[in-house]
Order: C-alpha cells, then sequence, then structure tokens
C-alpha cells in the first residue's frame, strides 16, 4: 500500500507531545543562579542536541543548516556576556533559536515575568501598520483604531522589525504571516519573547484616520490583563453549522481533542456525513495550531469520502527519514509507554509506534546515520470513522488564518488540492521539512524542543505559506463578520 502522506505527517508528533516531561526548575532555584553562566550552559546543551539529534545537521540537501548551528552558537555566546537576568537569558536563546527559521525548534521558559505595552498595538495591510486596539483608560493619548503608524523614534516601522526585533523573535520575514506577527511587537515587550537590551520606543509618528498627521509620546506599562485578551488567539468549538440554503460551515480547529472532545468528534463525523446534498461547505480553519493529522484526514473524509481524500493524496511521492540518534530512541520509548497505558497494546497506532521503536533501536546498534519511516502501517485505517462512501460535491472553501501550520498545513493541503476550492482569511504560516519533535530539560529549566526527522519529496516547500487571493482586513476572530464576509463571495 502506498503510504499516504497526509495521514502519516503529525502521527508521531501526537505521540512525540505526549511524553510526560521532567520538571521545571524551581523558580527560586534559578534566581540563585548567574545568569550569564547558566545561559552559556543551555547554549552548548541546544548546541549539541541540535548537533547529535537534529536532521539537519547531517542533511546534504541543506548544507547551510550546519553553518548557523556553529555561526549562530558564537553570535550567540558572544551576546552572553551581556545577560543580567532570567529575562536577558531567554532573549539570547531565542536569537539562537530565531536563526534555525523553524517553528519546530523552539522554547518554553518558566516564570518569564509580565510583558509590558504602550497601549496600543498594531496589525499590517499590504505594506502599512495600522493601529489595530487600543487600551482602555490609558494615561496619555493614543492613537485611533485605523490610525496608520509611519515611524517611531526616527525610524520606518519596518525597519525597527527588521532589525530590532525579528532576529530576537522569527526571521521568516519572506512570510506574510510573520509580518502579521511581528506587527504587535513593535509595541508590546513581550515576555515570552524578549529583546537583548532593548530600547523601547519613546515616540511614534502617525496618519490619522483624517489623513492628518501627529506625533505621540509613548507610555510603557505592564500589563493588567488588557494585552493578554488582545493577544489571545481564540479557538471556535470544533462542530458542523447549519447556515441555511444548504451552506454549512465547519469549524476544523482541534487537532489535539481530549477523550470529551473525541467523544463530540464523533457526532460531528456522523454529521458531516449526511450533508452530501450541500451546496456549500467553508471549511473553516482558524484557531488550529496543528497537532495529529488523522482528525483532519478523518473529518476530510467524512465530507468528501475516504477513496477521494486518498486520491488527492497519492500524488505526493514524499516519504520520512529520521535521524538516528540516541534521543530519537529514547523519546520514541517514552512515546510508547504513553500510548500503552493510554490506548491499549492492540491499538494500531502503538503498534506503529512499536514498530518504529524497534527499526530505530536496530539502526542505532548498526550506526546508520538515517532510518526510513515505513511507507505501509494499518494505522491508516483508524481514519475510517470518517469514511463516506458518497462524499460531498457542492462547492468548497477554506478559511485560514495566519497561525495555521504543522498539521493545520497538512490539512490546507489536501483541501487546496479539491478542483475549485476558494481559499480565504489571512496567509498562511509555513513549515521547514523537519517536522516531529522530542524535547528536553536544559540547565535553566527551560524546555527545548527540536524535530527528529525530515521530508523527502513533499510537494509543498520548506517554509512555503498558503496565500488566500481573498484576504480579510477585519478582525480574523471575530466569526460574524468572518461568515459574512465569506458568504458574500458565493
Amino acid at each position: 500500500m502506498t503510504c499516504n502522506v497526509f495521514l502519516l505527517n503529525r502521527l508521531c508528533l501526537m505521540l512525540l507531545l505526549l511524553i510526560d516531561l521532567p520538571s521545571f526548575v524551581l523558580a527560586d532555584e534559578v534566581h540563585a543562579k548567574d545568569w550569564r553562566a547558566i545561559t552559556v550552559n543551555d547554549l552548548s546543551v541546544i548546541r549539541q542536541l541540535v548537533v547529535t539529534s537534529h536532521p539537519g545537521a547531517i542533511d546534504r540537501e541543506n548544507e547551510s543548516f550546519s553553518g548557523w548551528v556553529e555561526r549562530g552558537y558564537v553570535d550567540a555566546s558572544q551576546l552572553s556576556r551581556r545577560v543580567n537576568s532570567r529575562k536577558d537569558s531567554l532573549a539570547v536563546l531565542n536569537f539562537y533559536i530565531a536563526g534555525f527559521k523553524d517553528g519546530h525548534v523552539g522554547l518554553s521558559q518558566p516564570d518569564k515575568g509580565s510583558s509590558s505595552w504602550a497601549g496600543f498595538i498594531l496589525d499590517r495591510r499590504g505594506q502599512s501598520f495600522f493601529v489595530r486596539r487600543v487600551a482602555e483608560n490609558w494615561p496619555v493619548p493614543l492613537p485611533p483604531i485605523g490610525s496608520e503608524v509611519i515611524s517611531c523614534d526616527n525610524k520606518s516601522v519596518r525597519e525597527k522589525i527588521e532589525s530590532e526585533i525579528s532576529p530576537y523573535i522569527d526571521r521568516r520575514l519572506d512570510l506574510q504571516s510573520t509580518w502579521l506577527h511581528l506587527a504587535q511587537q513593535l509595541t508590546v515587550d513581550d515576555a515570552s519573547y524578549p529583546v537583548l537590551a532593548r530600547d523601547l520606543s519613546k515616540n511614534c509618528l502617525v496618519a490619522l484616520p483624517n489623513g492628518e498627521r501627529q506625533s505621540f509620546a509613548l507610555l510603557w506599562q505592564e500589563d493588567s490583563g488588557q494585552l493578554k485578551t488582545f493577544l489571545r488567539q481564540p479557538q471556535p468549538p470544533q462542530s458542523l453549522q447549519s447556515l441555511g440554503e444548504g451552506r454549512y460551515w465547519i469549524h476544523v480547529s482541534n487537532f489535539m481533542p481530549s477523550a470529551a472532545e473525541n467523544a463530540s468528534l464523533d457526532k460531528m463525523l456522523e454529521a458531516i456525513k449526511r450533508i452530501n446534498d450541500a451546496k456549500l461547505v467553508v471549511l473553516d480553519t482558524r484557531g488550529n495550531r496543528g497537532g495529529n493529522s488523522l482528525v483532519g484526514a478523518e473529518i476530510l473524509s467524512a465530507l468528501l469520502g475516504s477513496q477521494r481524500v486518498k486520491n488527492l493524496s497519492e500524488p505526493s511521492r514524499a516519504y520520512a527519514m529520521w535521524r538516528v540518534s540516541p534521543f530519537a530512541l529514547s523519546t520514541l520509548n517514552n512515546a510508547l509507554t504513553t500510548m500503552g497505558s493510554d490506548y491499549g497494546k492492540d491499538s494500531e497506532a502503538y503498534k506503529f509506534v512499536l514498530g518504529l521503536t524497534g527499526s530505530m533501536e536496530f539502526a542505532l546498534h548498526e550506526k546508520k546515520d538515517w532510518l526510513r519511516q515505513p511507507n505501509e502501517s494499518s494505522v491508516l485505517q483508524e481514519g475510517a470513522r470518517g469514511s463516506n462512501t458518497q462524499g460531498f460535491k457542492g462547492k468548497l472553501a477554506l478559511v485560514t488564518d495566519s497561525f495555521c501550520a504543522s498539521a493545520c498545513l497538512d490539512f490546507a493541503d489536501v483541501v487546496l488540492a479539491v478542483p475549485g476550492v476558494v481559499h480565504l482569511g489571512l496567509p498562511t504560516s509555513g513549515d521547514t521539512l523537519y517536522i516531529d519533535i522530542g524535547s528536553q530539560t536544559l540547565p535553566s529549566g527551560a524546555q527545548f524542543w527540536l524535530p527528529l526527522k525530515v521530508w523527502r519529496g513533499r510537494a509543498r516547500g520548506n517554509n512555503q505559506s498558503y496565500d488566500p487571493p481573498f484576504v480579510f482586513n477585519g478582525d480574523i476572530n471575530d466569526t460574524p463578520a468572518v461568515q459574512e464576509w465569506v458568504l458574500d463571495h458565493f
């Protein structure tokens, strides 16, 4: 049987995320340490783990990867001399990580502290930056919503983002979604993504909605809750909604369902199978942050029919190669234990990981560099609960936001292969060819994760996004507004 790439692409990612991770070092212990020294230690562990376990370190098709491993390590080590706090340490680690330009390489730091902001946040539309949100009861005047921010401290917004913010957060400036996210950071000092020794903007030149230009002095304050609310990305409940006149809206927002959510998913799949005569179906991925691709496969199989989904996926000749390493074996062993207790040793998913773990152990013993992921597995049959023998034949639309990545992009791969599908919303994020993560605790107590395998022959390119021809310029989280806008296109 030919491997269905869409189904397998994120299976092991789901399994690896189930691992019980070591507890963080207590905050009091960390505060007692020399943050400069602990940063150096963290950097050393990250570099060593990348060298010994990341597929990119031995990938002959990506020789530039090893260049950043060493050059970035040197640059970050030099920056570590300026570290005086936990915040500074996190900034330096993120600087090194951002250089990999990979959403599957990341860091989670406990006790990050509070964020501060200047009372408003920006959005990007076209090549310009506009005020999207404004705080209530701010001590100084703020630019009104809809104003265009031209410059801050005599630097264009674009220049400040490129030179001051991007190096510490996200360097994938060829992605429109990256600009959407970085625009928010201009007036936010984010505790999760600090900039080393950041010089916070003091003054911004703004074009008001009436065209007049005005300068605003900025006052930065610690967030009291408003900022967190503004930056939160809501996740609409996964559901099927009838909009009348043969039109249906499916929220495809959760590929990491809990046991209770899985029960609701079963009911939704059964309902989807009964809308074969619908005129229009909108697949709305807003709020989807990836997870297990099998969930997406089940939803599409319930809607389109499993055979059609298989036909849409088969043109890809992609296959996965795991980097052979003790870390990968340890990760798979831990995942296997969790799978056995949660799903049972008779489950197809457990058997698949068991076989992969055995192959990894043998490859490690034989001193192999690579292990090809099996192309045949009955685990693919577990998508059968979403099977539809007839399938929907009407008009299909896909809605995305700028956070669609990982398994969400796998889902989009298949949906956008349907002839005549209409893509609306915001540009998606992008993935490198390196996926399926393992995690390790650093000396500081932070959790570092990195991918363990690489795709070969994937149709979607490295860090390639999907940019819709119809872009929504309002609040992408406003479901009624998005629905009204989408329906106006049909």
